[in-house]
């Protein structure tokens, strides 16, 4: 392999839409669109990032990841092919889905953290009826190494976008701190093909 056996994958959450101004728990069961200002973030980070020339998207298959990706990668140096892969979905909440923030917090108290913001002692422990985060990271981490596979040969970057659910859970299996989770923010992973793992860059 060449000393240059690295790409860089750009994970990206999705823009701003209306459950998250309700404050709101949208996990894999709540398909919402983007609203206008989640659109405007998505056509802004377009044009942040278009200089990085990303070669191709992947996203989640739920319509804000998509829309966010479409967006995006229309601004892109040429339009960047998507392709949409189910294991970037958002977490299952259970029975979380739909819920204001605070009815949840007010019924579950400090276990909520143990949920969204786990450890590696805690990420095992599943929403009500839904998914653990440990889960998450399992199928997302598959996921990201199919896709950094798919470009070993070209070493073109990529872009992923998904949720904030799929990135806590990365953060929590990869180790990363100062990680951020603004709507249309950005996580740069570099992976090296040489060492097999996965780098967080702090730009």
């Amino acid at each position: 392999m060449s000393i240059m056996s690295k790409i860089n994958v750009y994970v990206v959450r999705h823009g701003q839409t209306d459950m998250n101004v309700a404050q709101k728990w949208q996990g894999s069961g709540s398909d919402c669109l983007l609203n206008e200002t989640g659109k405007a973030q998505a056509s802004n980070l377009g044009e942040t990032i278009k200089h990085k020339y990303i070669r191709k998207f992947y996203c989640s298959p739920l319509l804000r990841a998509v829309q966010t990706a479409n967006i995006v990668a229309d601004k892109n140096f040429t339009y960047a092919p998507i392709t949409i892969l189910k294991d970037l979905r958002e977490c299952d909440f259970g029975d979380f889905e739909g819920k204001p923030y605070d009815e949840v917090e007010e019924k579950y108290g400090d276990e909520i953290h143990d949920f969204f913001w786990p450890t590696k002692e805690t990420w095992g422990k599943k929403f009500p009826n839904g998914e653990s985060k440990k889960e998450v990271f399992e199928r997302v981490i598959k996921a990201l190494n199919y896709i950094v596979s798919c470009h070993k040969f070209d070493l073109a970057d990529v872009g992923v976008v998904c949720h904030a659910g799929v990135i806590n859970a990365l953060a929590c299996g990869l180790g990363l701190t100062d990680v951020c989770y603004d709507n249309c923010s950005v996580l740069h992973l570099v992976f090296d093909y040489d060492k097999c793992e996965f780098v967080h860059v702090k730009d």
